[in-house]
């Protein structure tokens, strides 16, 4: 039997925010817990209220206080989490030899994994890799797995990396889009406000729009407190869609622009050398082995120069 989309789809890293900010029923604590700054918070907290059309928190001055439903869920949230932290114990202490745990976000999984998954599989040779996706890397404990796709290799200062793709961020958009705004292909600082897509970062130090526009030497538009995607895949299915024009990143977007579901828009720009990095175990099984094999090869195919036209 096949499942229908769950109706929380793309609102599950704000779900988790709900959680720790109705615990602490304090916005600031919610945010020194993640590790986010408190308009960061906020925003997710929003992004909740305008999709479930009703405020979660009861705001007197400088207190707030949840909401009969905000308690509601975030008991919901917290029961769930219970559940996946027993599995994933589970997971790890399953005894296989010639199997390997990945983790990577959301946005790295769908555009850049899944299309190289059943190469990745093939040059195994039957070793297994469990991949574990999350955009909140910060709330795992990446120690405990085999290798992970970290943007900040720093945090596990004992375990060797490699980069894997460079960094570049470019405007994207839609074919149908650029048809009704073509005033775009000239200067998108053209275009409204709102027609600007925008993702939640979290503490990845990944470009957000006015980091675009400040790297390009451009007058960004005044966003004020847009609505912010939380997986990078619902915010790219939106601009496939023709919604708004949002930010793509080399070896994420590829897949949708050798499609033609996407354009780019303006300049890339670049504001470190590379933007994903392969961290690992040094003693592992052979599955490790082969894998990191695998994606040195293809990090290789990714960090050569281009060829001149």
């Amino acid at each position: 039997m096949e499942r229908s989309i769950r109706p929380t789809a793309g609102s599950l890293n704000s779900l988790l925010v709900l959680e720790v900010a109705v615990r602490h029923a304090s916005l600031s604590r919610a945010a020194a817990e993640l590790g986010l700054s408190q308009p960061a918070v906020s925003r997710h907290i929003s992004t909740l209220e305008e999709r479930l059309r009703q405020p979660l928190f009861e705001r007197n001055n400088n207190r707030i206080a949840p909401t009969a439903n905000a308690t509601r869920l975030a008991d919901a949230v917290a029961l769930g989490l219970g559940h996946v932290d027993q599995a994933w114990s589970e997971v790890l202490a399953a005894p296989d030899t010639d199997e390997v745990t990945l983790a990577c976000t959301f946005g790295f999984a769908d555009q850049w994994l899944m299309p190289r998954f059943s190469a990745l599989r093939a040059y195994l040779g039957g070793g297994r890799v469990r991949v574990v996706t999350t955009d909140q890397l910060g709330d795992i404990d990446l120690s405990r797995l085999d290798a992970a796709v970290v943007w900040d290799p720093s945090r596990m200062p004992d375990r060797p990396y490699f980069p894997l793709i460079p960094a570049e961020t470019f405007p994207i958009c839609s074919p149908g889009f650029l048809e009704t705004y073509p005033e775009a292909e000239n200067s998108i600082a053209q275009l409204a406000p709102d027609l600007f897509l925008h993702f939640d970062t979290g503490t990845s130090g990944f470009l957000t729009w006015e980091g675009w526009f400040s790297h390009a030497g451009l007058q960004a538009p005044h966003f004020g407190t847009a609505a912010e995607f939380d997986a990078y895949p619902f915010l790219l299915q939106s601009v496939r869609r023709g919604e708004g024009i949002g930010l793509g990143w080399a070896g994420i977007a590829d897949q949708a622009l050798a499609a033609g579901e996407v354009l780019r828009l303006g300049p890339a720009v670049s504001d470190r050398p590379h933007s994903y990095f392969l961290q690992y175990r040094e003693s592992g099984g052979s599955a490790l082995e082969r894998m990191l094999k695998w994606f040195k090869q293809e990090a290789a195919a990714s960090l050569e120069p281009a060829s001149p036209n």
